[in-house]
């Protein structure tokens, strides 16, 4: 029952699966909201990182192999069998517990986030609420990140 095939056989599931997730997280609400502040999500670990103008500018077959390159790399990781499997679901139980000790704010954000088109204007106001920010210094703090998406040429 735990030999190497069926561990091979389940690493697959889990692969197939995360090839899945990558697509799916890539055209998400949260990818678009995160879009309009500059940010994306990482196609590694689906964290939130800073975009730049070439994440803007590269064609659809630059994106497509990028794709392809990365589950490519995970694709070579099943034949670790049960090693991957153990490593996949440790990662899955902490992405699911990790919003447990996060402050209201911040999981109301990433609710947000995954549930509703926000607008810039909206995602500042959030912003500021989670970066505890004085909402009289609306403005200043709006002006600071539409300084930062021009100098990354994202405006």
């Amino acid at each position: 029952m735990f030999d190497y095939e069926s561990g091979i056989l389940v690493a697959l599931l889990f692969w197939i699966f995360y090839a899945g997730s990558i697509l799916v997280s890539i055209n998400s609400q949260v990818e678009r909201n995160l879009n309009k502040i500059g940010q994306r999500l990482s196609w590694i670990t689906l964290a939130p990182k800073l975009m730049t103008i070439d994440d803007v500018n590269h064609s659809v077959a630059f994106k497509i192999m990028k794709y392809l390159f990365v589950i490519g790399i995970a694709f070579a990781f099943i034949f670790l069998s049960w090693a991957y499997i153990i490593v996949t679901i440790v990662l899955i139980i902490y992405k699911f517990f990790k919003d447990f000790g996060a402050p209201q704010t911040i999981r109301e954000f990433r609710w947000k986030l995954k549930n509703s088109n926000l607008t810039f204007e909206q995602l500042m106001k959030e912003l500021m609420k989670v970066s505890e920010v004085d909402e009289s210094k609306y403005d200043e703090f709006t002006n600071e990140v539409i300084t930062n998406l021009q100098e990354r040429g994202l405006r």
